[in-house]
């Protein structure tokens, strides 16, 4: 496995963990009445499906440019319709906790893509910087 990858996971793992604490820390302190018991394992779908993605971005960073953005775009589709389709059904099915689980999903959704393009910005330009 590429020590880029690692590294990428490793903080994505601390970011994840680090959200759990603060959602689980802020649901039982100022939200207790907002808290659903799904918040654990949308944490860990967020995670699985980055994850996922970055070990699809870090293999497409060897090939031919044009397959490159390929993998991108169709990896970066993929997981905006996992995010859809995840936010249908957990909305059709628990219409009582739907506010707090669109909040929650929001703000995740925010800091996930937020770290998934300060990664992917670094990784993209860094080969380019090197042949200059």
């Amino acid at each position: 496995m590429n020590s880029g990858l690692k590294k990428t996971l490793l903080l994505l793992t601390a970011i994840t963990f680090f959200l759990l604490a603060a959602g689980m820390g802020g649901y039982h302190f100022w939200f207790p009445q907002w808290y659903y018991p799904f918040f654990p394992f949308l944490l860990l779908i967020f995670y699985l499906v980055n994850s996922g993605v970055f070990i699809l971005f870090y293999r497409s960073l060897r090939k031919p440019e044009n397959q490159f953005i390929r993998t991108f775009m169709g990896s970066t589709g993929a997981k905006l319709m996992i995010y859809l389709i995840l936010l249908l059904v957990y909305i059709m099915n628990a219409p009582k906790t739907s506010i707090s689980f669109a909040v929650s999903f929001s703000i995740l959704y925010i800091v996930y893509t937020a770290f998934d393009l300060s990664i992917m910005v670094g990784l993209v330009k860094r080969p380019k910087e090197k042949t200059l």
